[in-house]
């Protein structure tokens, strides 16, 4: 019996088939069942008053209709893709739930409770599309971490992870341990600029080696201060070449609407870096 849970959130179109591929191998690696969630907009939420003429109610439904058949399509699209990324992994149906949620994010994102983690596309991660609020929700809310998946389906064989002591950090490299685990190549990217005196202890390189040598891992540590641009480039170059960066996100809420610190913002918006781990 599988021992962890996977989440995959999907859209219903081309951009499931990478997170999809990507999270049904990562399950196999992490010995997890792999549930799938579906956020499609509630057509109710389309209605407007159009007076009492049974012209315009006859208008409304007609619209109503066609929307809920494309939103049954879109269901239909992202089924068959979560269905054959099992297959392809080779795991079977009976591992993995499809979850369709009408237009409640917050919904949605509660569905991760006590999952290991969240596989994602960059498309949404990055804030895009109508995935961008589950995800951010899913990260900042439920404080679920998430694998934002790139151009590849395979797990990393390569890590970098971006070590400040704090307990996202930490969050992220508990979530990817299996990952972190099986990889070939570590490094450890660091920063001392801006550290505060009370935060040098716990951002301390030698808590990451111990904790990485208890399972048989060595490192290669990066000082990224030696590197030019801000925080977030200056962590994009210090893993340049590995498959995974691990990272703590940061950010706020606000009203619903979620704003990401600058260095969080410049990981998610790198087109061609590395996949990311994410925790908040």
């Amino acid at each position: 019996m599988a021992k962890e849970r996977i989440i995959v959130t999907l859209q219903g179109d081309e951009y499931d088939l990478i997170p999809s591929r990507a999270a049904a191998r990562l399950a196999a690696r992490f010995d997890a069942t792999l549930d799938a969630v579906l956020l499609e907009p509630d057509p109710s939420d389309f209605m407007m008053w159009a007076g009492p003429s049974g012209a315009a109610a006859s208008v409304m439904a007609g619209a109503l209709s066609s929307i809920q058949s494309e939103s049954d399509k879109s269901a239909e699209n992202a089924k068959n893709t979560f269905i054959d990324a099992l297959e392809y992994a080779e795991l079977t149906a009976v591992r993995g739930r499809f979850l369709r949620i009408s237009d409640q994010p917050a919904d949605a994102a509660a569905e991760t409770r006590l999952a290991r983690l969240v596989v994602t596309s960059h498309y949404a991660a990055s804030g895009n599309g109508p995935l961008a609020e589950l995800v951010t929700a899913i990260l900042i809310d439920e404080q679920t971490p998430i694998y934002v998946c790139k151009d590849k389906d395979v797990p990393p064989a390569s890590v970098a992870i971006a070590w400040d002591g704090s307990r996202e950090a930490a969050r992220a490299i508990y979530a990817g341990s299996p990952l972190i685990g099986a990889a070939e190549e570590v490094r450890i990217l660091q920063s001392e600029r801006g550290l505060e005196y009370r935060d040098r202890r716990a951002a301390s390189i030698d808590r990451l080696f111990d904790w990485l040598s208890v399972r048989g891992k060595r490192a290669e540590m990066i000082n990224i201060d030696k590197l030019e641009g801000s925080v977030g480039e200056r962590l994009l170059q210090g893993a340049e070449g590995v498959d995974l960066l691990v990272a703590g996100a940061y950010g706020h809420s606000r009203l619903r609407e979620f704003v990401f610190g600058g260095v969080t913002r410049t990981l998610l918006a790198a087109s061609d870096g590395p996949a990311m781990l994410l925790a908040h």
